[in-house]
């Protein structure tokens, strides 16, 4: 997934020179932005989201003062998240609505995230970053259940998860918590599809894959700052050994969550 920031003082007027498999996700922020394509016209402005096959686009017009977050993710990636996600077995992607308003909760937290991810690829480099990956996917696997479609097939209800398939996703996400996890290979350990991993972590335990992720990562930054092997390193270090490297939102977590900075857990453990 590819994510950037347009601005234009003066607006603009694109037409597609290069023909690529890819779908571009764009929430207005100013201005208004027109897009032609083989359905018709389509208008977005600041409280809309849109949505565009490149392949099915005649071209954008931009208005003067106008910007946008945008972003593009590739067919392939989002039919693989469609499979991991609703464990699906059909070998097309979804049809979403080309412009939909940004008013339900879903859509509000689709856009945050989308935000937050943008934020985080100016901030850090993916390839070093242990969470990167895993907010790129669930980024992914949050437009497929909140963008509206059109008509079509309904979802099919999937099986529930089983407990000894709960503590085998539970088990695979400790084996590999110093790696960059994806939840589509977590899924595979309990052997269902994305969507009802998530429910069952929801139903179970009272969290997301996600969250147990963070906790479990919390947990062994803890008990790394609390061992004296680890004196010679860094907070910083073990921090991001695990995946955290915002400091300042490092140790606001880590503070909630053991009611004492980082440094003083080291205090300690002298």
């Amino acid at each position: 997934m590819s994510l950037w920031l347009t601005q234009s003082t003066t607006g603009f007027l694109t037409v597609p020179k290069l023909e690529a498999d890819l779908f571009t996700i764009r929430f207005v922020t100013r201005g208004w932005m027109m897009r032609r394509n083989r359905t018709g016209e389509h208008l977005g402005h600041p409280g809309y989201a849109m949505f565009v096959a490149f392949e099915d686009m005649r071209s954008e017009e931009a208005s003067a003062r106008f910007a946008a977050i945008s972003g593009t993710i590739t067919r392939a990636a989002l039919l693989a998240s469609h499979r991991a996600l609703d464990d699906a077995d059909d070998g097309s992607c979804p049809e979403f609505e080309p412009v939909t308003p940004v008013e339900t909760l879903p859509m509000r937290a689709f856009l945050s995230c989308f935000q937050r991810l943008h934020r985080r690829l100016r901030q850090v480099d993916p390839a070093q970053d242990l969470f990167f990956p895993l907010f790129e996917e669930i980024v992914s696997y949050q437009l497929l259940s909140c963008w509206p479609r059109r008509p079509g097939a309904p979802r099919r209800d999937r099986a529930a998860v089983s407990s000894p398939g709960l503590r085998a996703a539970m088990d695979y996400i400790d084996a590999h918590l110093g790696e960059a996890l994806r939840l589509v290979d977590v899924a595979a350990a309990a052997g269902v599809g994305v969507r009802t991993l998530q429910q069952a972590f929801k139903r179970e335990l009272g969290t997301t894959p996600l969250g147990f992720i963070v906790e479990r990562r919390m947990q062994r930054v803890h008990a790394d700052l609390a061992s004296p092997d680890n004196a010679d390193r860094s907070v910083a270090d073990v921090a991001r050994r695990w995946g955290f490297v915002h400091m300042s939102d490092f140790a606001q977590r880590y503070r909630r969550r053991f009611g004492c900075t980082p440094t003083e857990t080291r205090r300690q453990a002298r």
